[in-house]
């Protein structure tokens, strides 16, 4: 594996951070921003989409890392906006790798288990073949080969199932169907594990810090439906009566969500382990963890 020489990330002076008003990027804001000199930017300040805008950014502020969470994320509205999705994803990644690789920044960016087909009965490793059903996914995935093109020097980190005090979520729909007193229909046949945004800030510090580079996977360890995920929700905010029931990803109207969905995404963090020394914790501490002490402001 490539590596960077040794630098704890604390000695690292500045940060430029992209999509730093999303569920993702505002983690990554607060969490870093103890040990940088932050700049936070969205597509107002910096957009990402413009080539020469992303040299103006990064020539500018001349950060030693640029952690890109800038990103067109609505799975079931790419289907309809294939153009936005692949400008925003593949040409904004391609357009930051060209400014980090023209002004010697780390670039650490993210991906997803959208970019597998969901039929391996195994974890997914980082070198397994790649095989996206969806728009979103195969503009991740060109996003991915513009890193790896481009990009001297980058961290890319594969995730899923995202959650945390700073945007919509899995946790925020079902508390508020619940909260509705709605039943609650979820996929039963749709398995991974989610993803606490505070646990994968801190991956990246992980990884920064032994010098590593290349493409990791990162989640919450353990496995889960998005049924028993909704069932364990509800279970553990009071809301226990609330009737949830398991469908098929067959029985979702194609029409609403016009997205096909890996139905095996799980994320092997062996390689994430080997590099950093650490397991992430399991899926239900994190869960119970952000319950308890992540929501601002209500169900964020």
């Amino acid at each position: 594996m490539h590596r960077t020489p040794h630098m704890r990330t604390q000695r690292m002076g500045r940060m430029l951070i992209t999509g730093a008003n999303g569920l993702l990027g505002k983690e990554i804001t607060r969490y870093f921003s103890k040990g940088y000199k932050v700049l936070p930017t969205d597509l107002a300040e910096c957009d990402v989409t413009s080539a020469k805008e992303c040299m103006r950014v990064v020539g500018g502020f001349r950060p030693e890392v640029v952690v890109h969470c800038a990103a067109y994320t609505d799975v079931d509205r790419a289907e309809r906006e294939k153009e936005a999705a692949f400008t925003l994803n593949a040409d904004g990644t391609r357009n930051m790798a060209l400014a980090c690789r023209e002004h010697r920044s780390l670039l650490v960016t993210f991906s997803t288990d959208y970019v597998f087909d969901g039929a391996s009965e195994r974890p997914y490793a980082e070198d397994d073949p790649v095989d996206p059903l969806s728009v979103y996914g195969r503009s991740k995935l060109a996003a991915e080969e513009a890193v790896r093109e481009v990009a001297p020097h980058f961290l890319l980190l594969r995730t899923q199932w995202l959650f945390g005090a700073h945007g919509r979520s899995f946790i925020s729909s079902i508390l508020e169907r619940a909260e509705r007193g709605e039943e609650c229909k979820v996929v039963s046949d749709q398995k991974g594990a989610p993803t606490y945004t505070r646990d994968l800030a801190d991956a990246v510090r992980r990884l920064m810090d032994t010098g590593a580079r290349g493409i990791f996977h990162f989640s919450n360890e353990g496995e889960t439906s998005f049924f028993e995920y909704a069932a364990f929700l509800l279970a553990h905010t009071g809301w226990g009566e609330t009737p949830v029931t398991a469908i098929s990803t067959s029985d979702i109207p194609r029409d609403l969500y016009p997205a096909p969905r890996p139905l095996h995404g799980l994320l092997s963090k062996e390689k994430y382990r080997k590099e950093t020394g650490v397991s992430p914790r399991r899926w239900e501490d994190a869960v119970l963890d952000y319950l308890q002490t992540g929501i601002e402001g209500g169900h964020a």
